[in-house]
């Protein structure tokens, strides 16, 4: 009876007794539920929480774009060259240009060679050997010869292509301009400057040119001539293109044509002040999504927790209240953008010298978090323009440091001075130098960073070999016996210390990996927790519909044996 019953996977259930068992082992399957649906909701607080640092990490992504965009000077310190006449020239400055005026006289433009055949051909596509054997086109450019067989028949459209198309082309251009109802042929040098010569050679054979340089209109190759504020007098600079990287250091120059034109170098103060600001939204942005993600607000309605479909719905906290990873990641951002740049110092008076830097921290150049509890801001960066324009205006190299400086060597000492160090290796940071000078003028107990470094004594060199500053190298200038020391300092910039943060913590094995890491382990244990809950659900119900099919049976038989009996009552009450 049973096995009918569940054949098919079809149930006719309480069909004989009347009695709902189905619903009744529905009702009876919610409450056994229980502890799966408890499951359920359990996991999808934690894909809440992995999902949250999922949304950190975009918005860290974002800002490392922004100070891998600015992490070095020539990123960061944005400078721009303007001429007093652009149709004599252009210019375009680099960090290395220093800001100044620059007098730019051009006397003349650098050419190419180029050569026109004064005789015109009425149809480009007449042939211009009819000779009925191969002639041939010479010429010579740089010096060099070069030869184009012209076979029979080859037309004037032919010799073009033919000279355009070689695989051996030293740099000339053929061509055909047409004027009126004639075509007239040129060929161009590529190159400009007055050593690129062209010329037609007379082993030419092909007599469809007038050799003869009466018939033949020719530019000659030139330098381009120069002078830089007045200089030199009474002669001139020269240069075989019209583009000058070298004249002015910093500069890129476009020479357009002859005359005078003033080109001034200044920093873009605006530019930067907006490059800042991108980067503060940047962290503000990142700041703003942790500040959302773990506020507790004692205004949220809370939930019944029996009721509620996730435990976040029944606290005053979110998604990662508490979380130490959370934690860790905007204490490290806070501790970056408020402390020290690595290798920077604060300014300080030593034996009636000035050591250490200007700006060493966001602070001084107006960059400070708004501390303000009860401001919407609290936690954030902000930017105070006025000061950081007055820094730019001032001391614009400084503030370059401050934020962009990659690996700048600096010796706090007159005795001794930064050599070098190896990227990627050496850390950047404050280092004292210590080391002694015997009588022999030999270098001795030297130390960096307080460990035992190597001395080269040809070359006066200290070498680090281990620790942090391992692979940094200073120069002693001083060699006069007597004991010394003082520090060596290897710079960072803010925007490198950010990035590399930045980097470590979404990294492998990084702050916020590791934890989506444990999160993701969380979510399959309790995902197979729930597959082994569904498959206990599974056989309860199945062994539930076999006992109530049994009942069902015996229901049925206690049913028919009433029956009968009744059946046989009346029977006899008629007898």
């Amino acid at each position: 009876m049973a096995t009918e019953l569940l054949s098919g996977g079809i149930r006719f259930d309480g069909i004989s007794s009347g009695t709902d068992f189905s619903s009744m082992i529905d009702q009876l399957k919610k409450v056994e539920s229980i502890q799966k649906n408890r499951m359920e909701l359990w996991k999808g607080d934690w894909e809440k929480r992995l999902e949250a640092f999922q949304d950190i990490r975009t918005e860290i992504g974002k800002l490392k774009t922004i100070v891998d965009g600015m992490d070095t000077i020539s990123e960061f310190m944005t400078k721009t060259a303007a001429s007093s006449d652009a149709s004599i020239a252009t210019a375009k400055a680099n960090t290395q240009a220093l800001e100044g005026s620059y007098k730019l006289e051009v006397g003349q433009l650098a050419t190419n060679a180029i050569l026109t055949y004064q005789n015109g051909f009425s149809d480009k596509k007449a042939s211009i050997n009819t000779s009925g054997s191969t002639q041939e086109f010479v010429y010579s450019y740089k010096g060099k010869q070069h030869t184009i067989s012209v076979a029979n028949g080859t037309t004037l459209e032919g010799l073009v292509n033919m000279i355009n198309k070689d695989s051996q082309n030293p740099g000339v251009r053929a061509s055909l301009i047409k004027t009126g109802d004639q075509y007239m042929f040129q060929l161009k040098g590529m190159d400009l400057g007055a050593g690129n010569t062209l010329s037609i050679d007379s082993s030419t054979s092909l007599t469809a040119f007038d050799l003869d340089p009466a018939f033949w209109h020719q530019q000659a190759p030139q330098n381009a001539q120069y002078r830089i504020n007045n200089w030199p007098g009474g002669s001139w600079l020269e240069s075989s293109s019209n583009t000058l990287t070298e004249a002015i250091e910093g500069l890129t120059i476009n020479l357009r044509d002859t005359g005078v034109t003033q080109v001034s170098v200044d920093t873009d103060i605006d530019k930067i002040i907006e490059n800042v600001h991108a980067f503060v939204d940047g962290m503000n942005a990142v700041r703003t999504k942790i500040k959302d993600l773990t506020k507790v607000s004692d205004a949220k309605k809370r939930e019944d927790a029996t009721k509620a479909t996730s435990q976040f719905d029944a606290e005053k906290g979110s998604v990662l209240t508490g979380n130490y990873g959370v934690q860790l990641v905007s204490s490290r951002l806070k501790q970056i953008t408020s402390n020290r740049s690595p290798g920077f110092d604060y300014q300080y008076e030593e034996d009636g010298k000035t050591k250490g830097d200007i700006y060493s921290s966001l602070a001084q150049i107006g960059i400070l978090t708004n501390s303000d509890e009860s401001s919407v801001n609290n936690g954030l960066l902000e930017v105070d323009d006025v000061k950081l324009r007055e820094a730019l205006e001032k001391t614009p190299d400084e503030v370059a440091a401050l934020f962009a400086a990659s690996g700048e060597g600096l010796s706090d000492s007159a005795d001794f001075s930064y050599e070098s160090h190896v990227n990627g290796i050496t850390k950047p940071g404050k280092y004292e130098v210590a080391y002694e000078i015997d009588a022999s003028g030999n270098i001795i107990n030297a130390s960096i960073g307080g460990f035992a470094a190597k001395v080269e004594q040809g070359s006066h060199q200290i070498i680090a070999m281990e620790g942090p500053a391992k692979g940094l190298a200073v120069r002693v200038d001083n060699m006069t016996q007597g004991s010394y020391s003082d520090a060596v300092r290897l710079r960072q910039g803010k925007m490198g210390e950010i990035s590399d943060t930045l980097k470590e913590m979404t990294s492998t094995d990084g702050t916020l990996k590791i934890l989506e890491r444990n999160y993701k382990d969380i979510i399959y244990e309790i995902e197979e927790k729930i597959d082994r809950e569904e498959t206990r659900l599974m056989k309860w119900e199945q062994n539930m519909r076999l006992k109530f099919s049994r009942l069902e049976a015996t229901l049925t038989t206690y049913d028919q044996q009433t029956q009968a009996l009744s059946s046989a009552i009346q029977q006899m009450n008629k007898s």
